[in-house]
């Protein structure tokens, strides 16, 4: 690795790209029971949720460098409550329906990958960044594919496969070098 790329940020885009591969079979779980609308729904309130609770949690804790109005901040808490009584009852009637915990967290892994995407090319550039990601989704989905993992048909790599996916990790590496 070169010493001009630092370790978390890589390891950030590596883990965001993950994340962008495991989203479609999770939303995939959802979506036969929800219906689309249901889905974007469900992911976007558990997103929300998450969101208002993280922003809570970092103004408490001063991270912003200013407080927030004391109605803001109650609205926000209320909103939170609100968003977390959603969910509750959400996940409740999923797993009264069969559908697995896990099914859910399509708003917080949708969350998790604007933060990570915004942190990778904040410290390594448009470029790197999305070389690592791209290269970390495709080899994921390949291996959640060929396992047949989240509810997914077992579709198993060739090696043709390999080579293609050694050649753009190859191809990931030497871009991110340069």
């Amino acid at each position: 690795m070169s010493p001009s790329i630092p370790l978390l940020p890589l390891l950030v885009a590596v883990a965001t790209g993950l994340m962008i591969a495991l989203l479609g079979p999770i939303n995939a779980l959802l979506q036969p029971k929800a219906g689309t609308w249901g889905l974007s729904t469900v992911v976007h309130v558990v997103g929300l949720t998450v969101s208002v609770l993280g922003l809570l949690l970092i103004q408490r804790n001063g991270f912003l460098g200013w407080a927030l109005e004391p109605s803001l901040r109650g609205g926000l808490v209320v909103g939170a409550a609100l968003g977390l009584l959603a969910c509750a009852l959400l996940l409740y009637r999923g797993l009264q329906q069969g559908l697995p915990w896990y099914s859910y967290l399509g708003g917080v892994i949708g969350l998790l990958v604007v933060l990570g995407t915004v942190f990778s090319i904040q410290r390594l550039g448009v470029a790197n960044a999305m070389t690592i990601i791209l290269a970390s989704q495709i080899a994921t989905a390949a291996v959640v594919g060929h396992l047949g993992l989240l509810g997914q048909a077992a579709n198993p790599v060739s090696l043709l496969k390999m080579v293609g996916l050694g050649v753009m990790v190859a191809g990931a590496v030497v871009a991110v070098r340069n």
